[in-house]
This record gives structure tokens, sequence and C-alpha cells, in this order.
């Protein structure tokens, strides 16, 4: 009988070294849930920040792992594991959900930006046809801006392309450019006017 006791604390051992494994099945959700996040091209557009936290508690999982691995089969414990694997299958999973909520608001952004972009372009034209009317302003500060309004609307056109196959970020991009254009041409011509009006 006093053999077995020996026998019986060794197998004990056997059986908590053999149930402390690492959580494979959450683990392994996790990486599926993050690498779906990485591969998707609107969150990497769209909600870069979040997949950045989704990345960084990634890395947390990862050295969780690495920092298990290397102590005693006795002494590891993967409730902390579990915990960052599921963790970074949520953040993943908010990256997703945060990217295709950005998409929604950049695409209303862009459709928005359309027409008040186009709705300017005019303004401005007759801002040029009268500024080339002001008695002695520098037209050398004028006639390039009187091409503006035909890139404009070349951009315009270029952004509404954009908008009818999903690029909103490009569409958007475009059209904050040119609209930031027209104010600050806007503005020279303001202060040429003005220059002018003084002399």
């Amino acid at each position: 009988m006093r053999y077995m006791r020996p026998l019986v604390f060794f197998v004990t051992l056997f059986c908590i070294a053999s149930c402390a494994k690492p959580p494979q099945a959450e683990i392994d959700a996790s990486k599926a849930a993050m690498d779906a996040a990485a591969k998707n091209p609107d969150v990497v557009t769209y909600a870069p920040d979040s997949l950045r936290a989704a990345q960084e508690k990634m890395a947390e999982l990862d050295s969780e792992i690495a920092a298990q691995a290397k102590r005693n089969a006795l002494s590891r414990n993967y409730d902390l594991t579990r915990t960052l694997a599921a963790e970074a299958a949520d953040e993943a999973r908010k990256a997703a959900a945060d990217a295709a909520a950005a998409k929604e608001q950049v695409a209303r952004d862009a459709s928005s930006l359309v027409e008040e972009v186009a709705a300017a372009i005019p303004l401005f034209e007759s801002k040029v046809w009268a500024a080339k009317r002001v008695p002695r302003i520098k037209m050398d500060f004028i006639t390039p801006l009187a091409l503006l309004p035909a890139q404009a609307r070349a951009t315009v056109a270029d952004a509404q392309k954009d908008i009818g196959g999903g690029a909103f970020a490009s569409a958007k991009a475009k059209l904050m450019a040119v609209k930031d254009q027209l104010t600050s041409s806007e503005e020279i011509i303001t202060e040429q006017t003005r220059i002018a009006k003084s002399r």
C-alpha cells in the first residue's frame, strides 16, 4: 500500500501537467479574427487605429503564450492567455465594425463634398471674372486661376467615379484637395483685389 502513494502522487502530477495546456481553440479563434481584419482592405483604410489596437493585443497574447511556454509544466497557468485571446478576438472584430461605420461616414462625406465643390466652381469663376475687371490688378496672379475651374470639374468627375467604385476615401481626399485649392485661390483674388484698389 505504501508503494502506491508515490505512484498516486506522480499520476496526479502528470494529470496536472497534462491539463496545463494552451487554450488552442481560443488562440486559433483570435488569430483567425486578426487575420481577417488585417486582410480586409476596408479595415486598413478606414480603421487603422482600431487595427493597431488589435495587433497590440495580439502581441500581448503572443508574449503571454511564450512566457507560459518557458515556465515549468507544473507552474503554467493559462487564465491570462484565455483572457487575452478573447480580448484580441474582440479587438479584431471591433476593427472590422469600426471600418464599416467609418466607410459609411466617409461615403456620406464624399457625396456631400461632390455637391459642395460642384456648387463652388461657378462661384469661383465669377470671382475670377470680376477680378479681371479690377483696374491695376496684377494679371499674372489672376490669369492662372482661370484654369482652376476646369481642373476642379475634372477632379469632381474623377471623385464621382471613385464613389461609384466604392473608393470613398480616395474620392474624399481628392475633393478636399480641390476644395482647399479653391479656398486658397479665392484668398489670392481677395488680396490682389484689395491691393489693386489701394493703389
